[in-house]
């Protein structure tokens, strides 16, 4: 073969990744075919397979170059010689580093958006070996630099002693990659990915709390933190007796099971089984698979958004609302784990019909913390750093993206994160 001729197959590799890229990013991976593939290559569906022998490996194709991405922004990463502006409150080089690296991170995650919602949603579950192998090969470089950064900024004194170091590289580690999928969820804002990560960096070092306004007493009980304590009470005993009941047990056994194997992978035989009842006896509970997951996601968005509405009701400073859903995002992954690693590990399921009931409430919820963020701007108690509508994605995906890592983290010293973090900002104002 000549070398024109192996320049012009590479050429044509590279049109089909991108052709490929561009498909899983806007429909998904599991709902494009080699043939919708092949017809946005400009090619014949035959041809496609000269070039790669199946979908799976276009995927692991690009989840490699994501993780080379990921690999090259470590290596090229220069930390800026000298804060930009130099008057805001987290306005110290350790800091400036850590903002930078942020943005680095978010506009990879963004050129590599299929590689990154791949990496989410279809390798956890349903993929071959080597689909997951590759995803798990995630560089370590790049935490690796966050501890560096984030150690640095500590012993440099630019950040509060208050802020728990490894909440913070949670935070950091897991929000910034998903800020390319959250910049296509937000109709890509002015400024793209950097956008997301800018807001997210500002809220995490800089606080949303305006200057003068009262923080939360540590362990303070307002109104509204009581409604959150109220919930996870109801929840406590709502899941208990939901075991007296057959129908709460098959429903907690296709919990642990869908989060297990994935919704997909999961049979009802395998649920049938593993509640120890014969698969009729649970078709007298539930038609189908789909009935089950219905339920899961309906209650658990339900509880949710009715604690929402408590907090929303209870009165109080924006800023007390703002640290109490804040905590209530951190409770609720304690208390419906299952839920989260079904939807974390397997992002599809919010794609389906069954979950069209838990899309709903999720847009309910999302509008009241962007009601709240907009009051607390208004009355002057909370910043004014982004649209509303982004802080409040910034904010839901702060407590959310990290949530399991958080989990074997004491939940006192996740709301002292809120406090000083969130609310006040992890950067520590520098003396003249």
């Amino acid at each position: 073969m000549t070398t024109s001729s192996l320049s012009g197959r590479a050429r044509r590799r590279d049109e089909i990744l991108a052709a490929a890229a561009g498909l899983f990013a806007d429909e998904g991976y599991r709902n494009t075919s080699m043939r919708e593939v092949a017809a946005a290559s400009g090619i014949l569906a035959g041809s496609l397979y000269h070039h790669f022998p199946s979908k799976e490996a276009i995927a692991v194709e690009l989840v490699e170059q994501y993780h080379a991405d990921l690999d090259r922004v470590v290596r090229n990463f220069m930390p800026p010689a000298r804060p930009p502006g130099g008057d805001g409150p987290g306005a110290t080089v350790p800091v400036a580093a850590l903002r930078a690296f942020a943005r680095a991170i978010a506009e990879a995650s963004f050129r590599n958006r299929a590689a990154r919602q791949i990496s989410m949603y279809d390798a956890p579950t349903a993929a071959s070996s080597s689909l997951k192998t590759v995803v798990r090969a995630e560089p370590a470089s790049v935490d690796q630099l966050w501890s560096t950064l984030i150690s640095a900024a500590v012993a440099a004194g630019a950040t509060d002693p208050r802020v728990d170091g490894q909440i913070l590289r949670h935070v950091l580690r897991e929000t910034m990659p998903q800020a390319g999928v959250m910049t296509g969820e937000q109709g890509e804002p002015s400024g793209g990915p950097a956008a997301v990560a800018d807001c997210t960096t500002t809220i995490l070092f800089d606080g949303l709390a305006s200057a003068g306004t009262a923080l939360p007493e540590a362990d303070g009980t307002s109104a509204a933190i009581r409604a959150v304590s109220e919930a996870c009470e109801r929840w406590a005993a709502e899941a208990e007796g939901r075991l007296r009941e057959r129908r709460g047990v098959i429903l907690d056994t296709a919990r642990a099971q869908f989060a297990l194997r994935g919704f997909d992978a999961t049979t009802v035989r395998d649920i049938a089984d593993a509640a120890g009842i014969p698969a009729g006896n649970l078709y007298r509970s539930f038609e189908s698979k789909d009935a089950m997951i219905t339920a899961i996601l309906s209650e658990f968005s339900d509880r949710l958004l009715d604690a929402y509405q408590a907090v929303h009701t209870a009165g109080g400073s924006a800023v007390e609302s703002l640290e109490a859903i804040c905590w209530l995002l951190n409770q609720a992954g304690r208390h419906f784990s299952p839920e989260i690693d079904m939807l974390k590990g397997n992002g599809r399921v919010l794609s389906l019909a069954v979950a069209s009931h838990y899309r709903d409430g999720a847009r309910s919820r999302y509008a009241m913390l962007v009601d709240l963020i907009d009051r607390g701007v208004t009355t002057g108690e909370i910043r004014d750093i982004a649209a509303p509508a982004l802080v409040a994605a910034c904010v839901r995906e702060v407590m959310w993206a990290p949530m399991r890592a958080m989990a074997p983290i004491a939940p006192a010293r996740v709301r002292e994160f809120i406090r000083h973090a969130i609310l006040a900002g992890a950067a520590r104002p520098q003396s003249s």
